[in-house]
């Protein structure tokens, strides 16, 4: 995949299940990916010569490989898998996702609950928060805050996920102007070294 640089975050899909992790290294024809932590045990499943799918977030937009598995999971929580040609694919996303590690407030009813991001988009965030169980169709307020984006963002959002103590919701009342410094930050994620 010649879009491939480091840090660019990966899907790996495999016997229906998939994993999440980042480019560490890559040549003409391996990548090296460290595996995400919450997929560790799902990565120790992928086995050498098992043949995957690849999504990768580029600069250049969502690309799709096939690829073998070269080595499996080792103790730097890194795997290999074969780098071969890409080919795009067709985004049923308004906005490109990325994996972040943020932090956050959700604010509702007065009651503010601190979370930790899992992606992010200009169109949602999905998150953690063992602090609270928020309902699919419920209203919060979001609190982003300056470090990450040069200033705070407060904006509502409706809860559209709900797992057990994950979440996702889709933004309401996102100012063009905040919307923007979202699109940057998940961009720099896309593209950073």
């Amino acid at each position: 995949m010649d879009e491939l640089r480091k840090k660019h975050i990966v899907q790996i899909i495999f016997k229906d299940k998939s994993i999440n992790g980042f480019v560490v290294d890559y040549t003409a024809d391996r990548v090296m990916v460290l595996v995400a932590k919450e997929f560790l045990t799902l990565a120790s499943e992928i086995k050498e010569l098992d043949e995957v799918e690849v999504l990768v977030y580029t600069h250049l937009g969502l690309k799709k490989m096939k690829s073998s598995v070269i080595s499996e999971i080792n103790n730097d929580n890194c795997i290999v898998i074969e780098n071969t040609p890409s080919y795009p694919v067709e985004q049923k996303r308004e906005f490109a996702r990325v994996l972040s590690a943020i932090k956050f407030n959700v604010i509702k009813k007065d009651n503010v609950f601190n979370c930790n991001c899992v992606n992010i988009s200009a169109g949602g965030v999905a998150f953690f928060c063992d602090e609270a169980n928020f309902k699919i169709g419920e209203t919060i307020k979001i609190k982003f805050f300056e470090r990450d984006f040069g200033r705070d963002i407060i904006c509502t959002a409706d809860i559209v996920k709900s797992n057990g103590n994950n979440f996702a919701a889709k933004y309401q009342n996102l100012s063009g102007y905040d919307e923007d410094r979202i699109v940057k930050h998940v961009f720099k994620l896309m593209v950073k070294e």
